[in-house]
């Protein structure tokens, strides 16, 4: 039976070193999308989203002898704080290239900065979604539901097209308005809108719902 999250933190502290590496890939498509929403599309055209992702799984093994919490959503906090250093380090390094003349500058976008920091606590429709990815998990023995759903999100993502991927994270996850979203993707309101209601149609056909009930996704 595969280790859950508090099982391989408490492993990799007793010096398990597959250990480590199981639980970095148990949160790899959960850092891809903190990622790619965090990067902005200016920062894309310089970085590849992969070596972030991987840079910042380096900084994971490397702190991670650090870190004190004791349950996912502490590691699941953690990780996006080790994002937020990666992407600060990055926005600097261009900062410092552009007044050396090596390259044009390079803003950093840190959509959680702007919208007031940390991941919401739940509610609207990003509370809903993550309520049916719960309801999605089929085996309770499998202890899925016991997952903070965030991640469980951004694994359900990973078969989406990146654009659709990215919108549905950006609402759901982040809770941007479609405006807000827009702005970052360098799309329209009506643009964005079509990403969701299609990333949204098929996300939906891969989860299960509660026997006879209804779901609702409403935009904003």
């Amino acid at each position: 039976m595969t280790s859950g999250p508090t099982e391989l933190m408490a492993e990799a502290r007793s010096g398990r070193t597959e250990a480590l590496g199981e639980l970095c890939n148990l949160y790899r498509n959960y850092l891809r999308m903190v990622v790619r929403s965090g990067m902005g599309p200016r920062l894309r055209e310089r970085v590849e989203l992969s070596d972030v992702v991987q840079e910042t799984l380096v900084e994971v093994v490397r702190q991670f002898p650090s870190f004190t919490g004791q349950n996912e959503a502490a590691l699941v906090g953690w990780l996006r704080r080790l994002v937020g250093q990666k992407l600060a380090d990055l926005g600097r390094y261009h900062s410092r290239a552009k007044r050396i003349g090596d390259v044009k500058a390079m803003p950093l976008d840190a959509p959680w900065d702007a919208e007031g920091g940390g991941l919401p606590s739940g509610g609207g429709d990003g509370g809903r979604l993550l309520d049916v990815l719960a309801l999605s998990q089929t085996s309770p023995s499998e202890q899925a539901s016991r997952r903070e759903l965030i991640v469980l999100l951004a694994d359900a993502l990973t078969d989406l097209p990146e654009a659709e991927a990215e919108v549905l994270w950006r609402y759901h996850a982040e809770n941007q308005s479609f405006e807000a979203i827009g702005e970052q993707m360098g799309v329209g309101r009506k643009v964005v809108r079509g990403l969701w209601a299609k990333g949204l149609k098929r996300l939906k056909q891969t989860l299960e719902g509660p026997p006879g009930g209804s779901l609702r996704f409403e935009e904003d």
